[in-house]
């Protein structure tokens, strides 16, 4: 029994590894991994090549452009390394720039780093808290640069004197479907109609024909003169009408 135990621990010594030979095994294993025939090229620089080259192309003060797809790292054969920035791929969403990395003056890998092109619009925001049924002036809302959803900017000529219907933050973007109009002008109410012909002024109390809130069309009709005119809304029961100009 005793000589069974002692060929089991001369057993157990003669195959177990050594910690030298364990380490030489990783290191070769490391070394098989990457071989010593290649080299990196790194992702930095490739990707501050085509970085400078995406900036430039972006002229246009409401565009810009924000990487979505950048170089990664890239082991090529050894030798002399050079990076040569491609023709850029263009689109009004998207712009992917093409690098050729080249040993020994060869081709070996061609890596594309792409970006987002990003629009903004300058469109009316509120200049503070605003609360359903607000009416709004031109001190509740500023122009400001903001990313574009895809829709036209609205200015706050077209929203002042409308009426707000949902609640609006400090510094959120107000559309017009946000709004609703304030009627000024009802049909059949009286109004005063003022004509400016040049540095004339005339004055009339006539009646509406339609409906019309601030800045809209409106139809009146003169019973003194028989006439039935169109102005525009400036105010409440108030309808301004600018005649043509005679250039002789």
């Amino acid at each position: 029994m005793i000589a069974l135990r002692r060929f089991a621990v001369v057993l157990l010594v003669a195959t177990a590894p050594s910690a030298a030979a364990a380490s030489a095994s990783a290191a070769t294993t490391a070394a098989l991994a990457t071989p010593a025939s290649e080299q990196l090229v790194a992702a930095a620089k490739m990707n501050a090549l085509a970085n400078k080259v995406a900036a430039d192309l972006m002229t246009d003060p409401d565009r810009t452009l924000v990487i979505a797809s950048p170089a990664t790292d890239q082991y090529v054969p050894s030798g002399p390394v050079e990076i040569a920035v491609q023709t850029p791929q263009i689109n009004p969403t998207y712009v992917a720039v093409p690098l050729h990395i080249m040993v020994d003056g060869r081709v070996v890998r061609t890596v594309v780093a792409g970006y987002r092109v990003e629009q903004f619009v300058h469109t009316a925001v509120a200049a503070h808290d605003l609360a359903p049924g607000d009416i709004l002036t031109p001190a509740d809302l500023v122009m400001q640069r903001v990313l574009s959803t895809g829709r036209p900017g609205v200015d706050v000529g077209s929203l002042a004197g409308r009426r707000l219907r949902i609640a609006a933050n400090h510094g959120a973007v107000v559309e017009v479907e946000q709004t609703s109009v304030v009627t000024l002008v009802k049909s059949g109410s009286g109004v005063i109609l003022i004509v400016r012909d040049g540095a004339v002024q005339l004055t009339a109390d006539v009646i509406a024909r339609t409906d019309g809130g601030l800045g809209d069309s409106v139809t009146v009709y003169n019973a003194k003169t028989n006439k039935v005119l169109s102005g525009t809304v400036t105010g409440p029961n108030r309808v301004e009408l600018e005649l043509p100009g005679d250039d002789e």
